[in-house]
């Protein structure tokens, strides 16, 4: 059975432009979760009338943060032999199984989509250890500066970890694993896939707040 996924007109932006592909605007997020749709995912891969929903987990112990070269398996060949500081994918309508998906308030709507955050981190990587804090979304990109962002919405997601110990399921396109600090990532930024480049520079502006 071919995927659905969740989405929303690309005019919903319209009506809260911002100059930053990397921000947090709550007032959008919230008129977002009003509107969104479910769609075949073929439908929309290259309809730039809509933007897919994706989360974005990053995986941080102290400074450092899970970073991984995608590899030629990767589901997404735009992004074959970047690398990579997300562990993400699309928000798909198996998520919202457990409740109404329209007029969902904010309890309801936190539920599905950290129960994509979850399935997507448990389907690449298998985290060992205790977890210091459970996700927290800190920002959403838009960037529609290429192909792959011009139909896709990140929600970007941080889980503090108390040691450093993760480990690749090994089928999903995911390269050797290993904590970079943000000085490390800035330093090979130009290898980083867009959406990793965004978000080291956006942690990089707002060093005390993501700590939190």
């Amino acid at each position: 059975m071919e995927e659905e996924i969740l989405c929303f007109k690309r005019e919903i932006l319209r009506a809260h432009p911002n100059p930053e592909k990397t921000f947090y605007d709550a007032a959008l997020w919230h008129q977002i979760l009003a509107h969104l749709e479910s769609r075949l995912r073929s439908t929309v891969e290259h309809d730039y009338n809509y933007k897919q929903l994706v989360v974005y987990v990053l995986i941080n112990h102290e400074q450092g943060f899970l970073s991984y070269q995608r590899t030629p398996k990767t589901d997404e060949a735009r992004l074959k032999a970047k690398y990579s500081i997300g562990i993400g994918g699309h928000v798909n309508i198996q998520d919202t199984s457990q409740l109404s998906l329209f007029g969902a308030d904010d309890e309801r709507w936190t539920d599905f989509l950290l129960e994509a955050v979850w399935r997507e981190v448990n389907e690449e990587v298998q985290i060992q250890g205790a977890i210091l804090q459970a996700p927290r979304l800190i920002c959403f990109i838009n960037d529609d500066a290429n192909d792959v962002g011009q139909v896709h919405f990140g929600v970007v997601w941080l889980v503090k970890l108390a040691e450093p110990n993760v480990t690749t399921r090994g089928e999903r396109g995911i390269g050797k694993l290993s904590f970079r600090d943000l000085a490390s990532l800035s330093s090979m930024r130009d290898r980083l896939e867009s959406w990793s480049q965004l978000l080291v520079d956006y942690l990089l502006r707002e060093d005390a707040s993501w700590q939190h």
